[in-house]
């Protein structure tokens, strides 16, 4: 693993205020803000100040097309008489986002007032959990964020430890799915966070 020092020097800075944020939080506000994209891919990165946040969205699957019968008639006999012309594939359509430590605050206090309304326990599969449990990686090794990015189900976050040295982790659906039988209350040994117990 290759060090940094600056990367050094922003983790002090960084446990020297503490009132600084967690990662944990900065991305579940992020995940909750970025959800209704849908992000086939994306990229979150920071230069410690600020987050960017860029992607590739996934087709919105709750927006049905409503045609009336006559039209998807006429569609459906308009494409075999072209059946010889391929589709034009649609190019995938993008979103970008840039957050400072206001805006994070601000999103917070509105998701926040959000699920005051809503009692039901956070879904762990959700994008905002997801994103908050990376975070809780990097937290709980009292890191600095480089960057986090998703591949399909695939989360990958980078970070450099205390010592300067860059880490990595990765979360995949089914490392959820299988530490979730591991987070069953009756058990006395569960993990506290959905990521821990797991070599990454």
């Amino acid at each position: 693993m290759s060090s940094n020092p600056a990367a050094t020097e922003k983790v002090a800075q960084r446990d020297s205020n503490p009132a600084a944020a967690t990662y944990g939080k900065i991305l579940r506000v992020i995940g909750q803000d970025i959800a209704g994209f849908f992000p086939r891919t994306l990229e979150i990165t920071t230069d410690g100040v600020s987050f960017e946040a860029q992607g590739q969205c996934h087709p919105n699957p709750f927006e049905a097309v409503k045609a009336s019968f006559l039209n998807r008639i006429w569609r459906r006999v308009a494409r075999k008489a072209s059946a010889a012309a391929p589709d034009e594939a649609q190019p995938p359509v993008c979103f970008a986002r840039t957050y400072d430590a206001g805006e994070i605050e601000r999103l917070d206090r509105l998701y926040s007032a959000n699920r005051g309304e809503n009692s039901r326990r956070a879904d762990a599969y959700s994008l905002s959990e997801r994103f908050r449990t990376m975070g809780a990686i990097v937290d709980k090794k009292n890191g600095s964020l480089k960057r986090m990015y998703k591949e399909a189900d695939r989360l990958f976050i980078e970070y450099w430890d205390t010592q300067g040295q860059l880490q990595s982790a990765k979360l995949t659906t089914v490392i959820f799915y299988r530490n979730q039988q591991h987070t069953d209350p009756r058990r006395q040994n569960a993990p506290a966070e959905l990521w821990e117990g797991y070599d990454f």
